[in-house]
């Protein structure tokens, strides 16, 4: 691959994991059972509230995890290379073998919401699909994607049509946020109390794991089979690029109108559902849409350019810029690590706190990969599966005069 491809490839994934916090940022900041509501989130229902609400969800909430997926897809072929190549096989399942240590660990011991136990699970199944054609990659991902998705908006509409019990419902919504009540005071509690109530929530995602590994697998076959027909390497024609950023456009206009339309509604329970469906199964046409914005900025001569090119150190490092979010955020909510604001900070201060980080991880991976080969957690990872691995740059020799 040449540099361009490669540098295209990290803006992507700085792309990828800079969108994704702040879609966590609320489960950092409040417990899991009220995390993800908006009826009843604990600080009500201002308008500065909904709007970074609504702006979450219609603009990044399922984007960026989706293009993350897609992109740990690409790195299966890019590690493991063919499938006849044996010996990097071998390197590949030793990888993902590591990375399921590195997934416990993170979602036990220092945030439940942890995503690299489900990609390494779903990796050890896409390693057996790394040398099929674009186009076999794409047919199958898009099937069980689009399976999924019918099983997704049919359930969503058989709840709405035949599940809704008001008494029911009214006991399950005081059961929850009596649960949550009581997260609360653990996680604002001292260290040992906040490990172990983050452990608890944790162990209660795993049951969920078969749906996000089909979730999961099926996305990183989309982002193959989009990697080896070009996509992803600014490849394809600005033809198909417009086409892309046409469709997710509109699937994102959907998306925001839905969402718009809630807090103007009174957040009607129906509209909400179908929202949130609808956001999910569209997800992929959205994520193609920003690829191809980044791809077309990559091309540019312009102020453009400069997106990509301040994207691809973070994503150079985004294993490290990943787990680095988790233990400033959970410094400064969780109790006895650091600041104890758990329950403590609306949705607008959730923003304003991932804006500085996000700041923070574009200038220190900068700094960083000036000097360094690769991110610090990177090289542990790496040394871990391949064995000794270079850290620093080498100094260039000074020009003889």
């Amino acid at each position: 691959m040449t540099k361009d491809r490669i540098v295209l490839l990290d803006a992507l994934r700085g792309l990828g994991v800079l969108g994704i916090l702040l879609c966590n940022a609320p489960d950092f900041a409040v417990a899991p059972n009220v995390a993800e509501s908006v009826k009843h989130w604990p600080f009500g229902t201002s308008p500065a509230t909904l709007a970074v609400w609504v702006v979450t969800q219609w603009l990044f909430q399922r984007k960026f995890v989706t293009l993350f997926s897609m992109l740990f897809g690409v790195s299966i072929f890019l590690v493991g290379g063919e499938r006849s190549d044996l010996e990097r096989g071998a390197i590949l399942r030793r990888r993902l073998g590591w990375m399921v240590v590195f997934g416990l660990l993170h979602g036990f011991a220092i945030w439940y919401g942890d995503v690299l136990l489900s990609y390494a699970l779903a990796g050890f199944a896409v390693m057996l699909a790394r040398s099929w054609e674009p186009r076999r990659l794409l047919r199958v991902g898009i099937t069980i994607w689009s399976a999924f998705s019918l099983m997704l908006i049919t359930g969503t509409v058989a709840a709405l049509i035949f599940g809704h019990d008001a008494a029911r419902e009214g006991l399950e919504v005081a059961k929850e946020l009596a649960k949550a009540k009581a997260a609360e005071a653990r996680y604002g509690g001292g260290f040992a109390q906040s490990l172990i109530q983050n452990a608890r929530d944790r162990a209660a995602i795993l049951p969920n794991e078969p749906f996000i590994f089909a979730m999961t697998a099926s996305l990183m076959l989309i982002g193959l089979g989009c990697f080896k027909a070009g996509l992803f390497t600014g490849e394809a024609s600005a033809r198909t690029y417009r086409i892309l950023i046409a469709v997710g456009l509109l699937a994102l206009a959907v998306v925001g109108a839905m969402f718009i339309a809630l807090p103007l509604l009174g957040l009607p329970r129906p509209l909400a559902a179908m929202a949130g469906a609808v956001q999910m199964v569209t997800a992929p046409l959205t994520t193609l849409a920003y690829v191809s914005l980044i791809v077309l900025a990559s091309r540019s001569r312009g102020v453009w350019a400069a997106i990509p090119k301040a994207l691809a150190p973070v994503g150079q490092m985004a294993f490290s810029n990943y787990l680095t979010q988790s233990l400033i955020m959970t410094a400064v909510f969780y109790g006895g690590r650091g600041l104890d604001l758990h329950g403590k900070v609306d949705r607008p201060g959730l923003a304003a706190i991932t804006v500085a980080i996000w700041v923070l991880q574009i200038l220190w991976s900068r700094w960083w990969m000036d000097r360094f080969e690769m991110g610090p957690l990177e090289w542990v990872w790496r040394r871990l599966y391949r064995g000794p691995t270079r850290l620093r740059r080498p100094r260039l020799s000074p020009v003889p005069a």
